[in-house]
């Protein structure tokens, strides 16, 4: 699956898809679940719960938020390639959190369920060809490719966990 060009996503998306570094987006987003899990696995519970700033996630819910994210891109990525037309609404992250519970869950037990979601979408996402990979849809309003998708789940979990090494930890 080749990197999306510019117009395939949201100019948003940008801070995203520019963390992505060259290679196949499959090998990467696996790469970068065994690094990650690695790097959580060293934060204990009492760390995982710390907030760099009032009204700011902790450590778990930031991991929370990814899970999230890739729960709802990987939803996106197969209804766009499956060529419905319908358009998908926003996902506010803000509400997602509000009505979440992972300030109650052990972070080991999000980084699992943050496990089981990546490996399935990358099962997903390997099973895409060229063609398919390049269909577009809309949601939140702007149209995306597959591939962006892709792209943007990578560069989305690398975007909150260097937030986590530079605030957090």
């Amino acid at each position: 699956m080749n990197r999306p060009e510019k117009n395939e996503y949201a100019e948003y998306y940008e801070t995203y898809v520019s963390l992505v570094p060259a290679g196949d987006i499959c090998t990467i987003l696996t790469e970068q679940l065994n690094t990650s899990l690695k790097f959580l696995a060293e934060i204990d519970e009492h760390k995982a719960n710390f907030r760099y700033a009032k009204g700011k996630w902790s450590v778990k819910e930031v991991v929370g938020h990814i899970v999230d994210c890739e729960r709802v891109f990987a939803y996106r990525a197969l209804w766009f390639a499956r060529n419905d037309p319908q358009p998908l609404p926003s996902m506010d992250q803000d509400d997602f959190m509000t009505f979440s519970n992972f300030a109650d869950r052990q972070l080991k037990d999000i980084c699992a369920e943050f496990s089981h979601v990546r490996q399935s979408n990358i099962i997903l996402l390997n099973s895409f060809n060229d063609e398919i990979s390049r269909r577009k849809g809309k949601a939140s309003g702007t149209e995306m490719s597959v591939r962006a998708i892709a792209y943007i789940l990578a560069g989305h979990e690398r975007h909150h966990l260097n937030i986590i090494k530079e605030r957090y930890i």
